[in-house]
């Protein structure tokens, strides 16, 4: 009975793991045009949007802002439907989320708390903290302005199908996009600073950044 039990509850924290895992693998990004746009939350080399009640509920106030042909900013709401953000539509638009939780250790897990930020553009213009641009079949990774160089971007074609490139010095990688469809590419960058959210210490800033692109 004993023995049981131990085999039990090595089963439910190794399945306790692999959930953490995947919702690591989380992302948002954006769909749509210049009429409208819509902000999912899920992996999307897999199909998976999380839907409300549900997964995207765990996503917090996300901020939305607009840019027009002119370069003209605006803010605008991300209202929260059944399975995803509906955000009205502009040349550009940039969503961040900067609310997320605390992410601590679990289980037997050593590795630090975690605050994490998440970032999705859709078109050209403006700036996030973590920024994807393209030119042409050139992508260019930068955080706060700067480039990120030896960085891995991951580029996810409309099939699924997964490209992993890695930025040289001046934080840029170059890929051609096959077919026709929606690209997503996505990028992370994770330092050690240390602060407090929420009344709950961490140690480590985690910035997990999308750029969709249409071909």
């Amino acid at each position: 009975m004993k023995s049981e039990q131990i085999i039990r509850v090595a089963i439910a924290a190794a399945a306790g793991s692999l959930i953490s895992f995947n919702a690591a693998a989380h992302a948002l990004w954006l769909e749509g045009d210049n009429s409208a746009a819509k902000l999912y939350f899920g992996e999307y080399s897999e199909n998976l949007r999380e839907t409300s009640p549900g997964r995207l509920d765990s996503i917090i106030e996300p901020m939305a802002t607009i840019i027009d042909m002119e370069g003209r900013a605006k803010p605008v709401n991300a209202i929260r439907e059944s399975g995803y953000f509906s955000i009205p539509g502009g040349a550009t638009v940039l969503v961040q989320a900067l609310k997320q939780p605390i992410r601590e250790p679990q289980g037997e897990s050593l590795a630090p708390a975690q605050k994490r930020f998440l970032y999705a553009r859709l078109g050209k213009g403006g700036s996030l903290p973590l920024d994807i641009e393209n030119t042409g079949n050139l992508l260019r990774l930068s955080f706060m302005g700067k480039p990120l160089a030896k960085t891995e971007i991951i580029v996810i074609a409309p099939n699924g199908w997964e490209k992993h490139l890695r930025t040289d010095e001046k934080g840029e990688a170059s890929f051609p996009l096959p077919a026709s469809g929606l690209y997503v590419v996505e990028a992370k960058y994770e330092l050690k600073s240390p602060g407090e959210f929420e009344g709950k210490n961490y140690i480590i800033e985690s910035h997990k950044v999308t750029f969709s692109l249409y071909k």
